[in-house]
C-alpha cells in the first residue's frame, strides 16, 4: 500500500520544479519510491509512434537515450495502437510480471508514455493514486509550457531559448589538442545557431496593419514548425526575429536545410501580403564561446544577409574567411551573461 505521507513530500518536491526535463525525472523518482516497480522509465515518440527518447530510472539516477533507440515488437506495437485510438492505457503480461504503458503527453511533436513493470498487478487504491500523482504532474507541465511559450506563435519564447542554450552547451565538448579534434569529429554533436529576421516588416505593419502582420508571423511560425525537424530548437526571439537551433553532422548539410526553408519561405503565398523573405544569419555552436557571443556573432551574420539584398543566409564563418568577421579569443570559464 502507499505510503502516504512520503508521497505528499514527493509531491511537493515534484511541484517545485521549474524545468520540464528535471519535471520527468522527478516523476520518475516520485513513482520508484511508493511503488517500488521493478522496472520505470519514459518513452518519447514521434507524431508515428518511434521512439526519439527513452528514459530509465535506476539506482538513484535517470539515463537519458536519443540514439539508435527501437522498441521491442510488443511494445512498439502497443504504442501505436495507442496513439491511433487514444488509449490512455495497456497493461499486459511480461516476463517480469505486469508491464503497464499509460500515456503522459501528447503535443504537436509526438507523444511521451509512462513504462511500469511490477511483479503484480496494481492494487486499486494504488491505481487511484497513480492517476492523481500523474494527473498533477500533466497540470504541472501545461502550466510550464504556457510560461515557456509565445502567446502568439505557440513557439518556445525567449525565457526558454536561455535556458534550453546552455542545456545544449553542455553537450557540445570543449576542444582539446587537434588529435583528439580530429578524432571526435564524427562523434561530437554539431549545432548551428541560426537567427531569422523577416524582411521589410514594418512596412507589412504599416502597409497592412498589424493583424495583418500578426498573421505573417502565425504563419511563418507554422513553417518553421513543419519545415524542421521534431528535435530542432525553435524560438521566437522578438518581434519579427526568430531563431533555431539546428543539430547537422556538418556545415553543408545545415546550409542546404536552411536554403531550403528560406526558398519554401520566399513561394510561399501570404494572406492579403503576398511574397515574404526572410534573412538568417547562423554561427556554429561551440563549448568555449559565451551564449551572448554566438548570438552577436549570428547577429552579425545576419545583418550582412539585410545589408547585402536580403533573403539570403549567412555563415559567421565565411565572414571571418573573407575578412568580413572577427571571433573573440575569449573563453567562457564560469561567467554565463544569460
Amino acid at each position: 500500500m502507499t505510503n502516504t505521507p512520503r508521497l505528499l513530500d514527493q509531491l511537493v518536491s515534484l511541484t517545485a520544479l521549474q524545468d520540464l526535463e528535471l519535471l520527468e525525472f522527478s516523476l520518475l523518482k516520485t513513482l520508484q519510491g511508493f511503488l517500488l516497480p521493478l522496472a520505470v522509465g519514459m518513452v518519447r515518440t514521434d507524431i508515428r509512434s518511434r521512439p526519439v527518447m527513452e528514459i530509465v530510472y535506476w539506482g538513484g539516477r535517470c539515463t537519458i537515450r536519443r540514439e539508435n533507440l527501437s522498441l521491442s515488437e510488443d511494445l512498439g506495437e502497443t504504442i501505436r495502437l495507442m496513439a491511433e485510438a487514444d488509449t490512455p492505457e495497456v497493461m499486459a503480461p511480461c516476463p517480469q510480471g505486469v508491464q503497464y504503458v499509460i500515456g503522459l503527453l501528447k503535443t504537436r511533436s509526438g507523444f511521451s508514455y509512462l513504462l511500469l513493470t511490477l511483479d503484480e498487478e496494481l492494487s486499486k487504491i494504488d491505481r487511484h493514486m497513480i492517476a492523481g500523482v500523474l494527473q498533477i504532474y500533466r497540470n504541472f507541465c501545461s502550466l510550464l509550457q504556457s510560461a515557456q511559450t509565445d502567446r502568439l506563435t505557440g513557439l518556445a519564447n525567449r525565457k526558454t531559448f536561455d535556458e534550453c542554450v546552455a542545456k545544449v552547451h553542455e553537450l557540445i565538448p570543449l576542444p582539446l589538442d587537434s588529435v583528439s579534434n580530429d578524432r571526435r569529429q564524427n562523434t561530437s554533436p554539431h549545432y548551428w545557431l541560426v537567427m531569422i529576421d523577416i524582411d521589410h516588416f514594418k512596412l507589412v505593419n504599416d502597409r497592412f496593419g498589424h493583424l495583418y502582420g500578426d498573421e505573417v508571423l502565425v504563419l511563418l511560425s507554422q513553417l518553421l514548425m513543419s519545415e524542421f525537424r521534431e528535435d530542432d530548437m525553435i524560438f521566437r526571439f522578438g518581434g519579427e526575429e526568430f531563431v533555431v537551433i539546428i543539430r547537422c553532422p556538418d556545415k553543408e548539410t545545415c546550409r542546404k536545410i536552411l536554403e531550403r526553408f528560406r526558398l519554401k519561405v520566399a513561394s510561399t503565398r501570404f494572406a492579403q501580403v503576398g511574397q515574404v523573405t526572410i534573412s538568417m544569419g547562423v554561427m556554429e555552436m561551440t563549448g568555449d564561446t559565451f551564449t551572448g557571443t554566438l548570438i552577436d556573432y549570428a547577429d552579425q551574420a545576419l545583418y550582412h544577409s539585410k545589408n547585402n539584398g536580403r533573403n539570403q543566409t549567412t555563415f559567421f564563418e565565411d565572414m571571418v574567411n573573407v575578412g568580413l568577421g572577427h571571433v573573440e579569443n575569449v573563453t567562457p570559464g564560469g561567467i554565463d551573461f544569460f
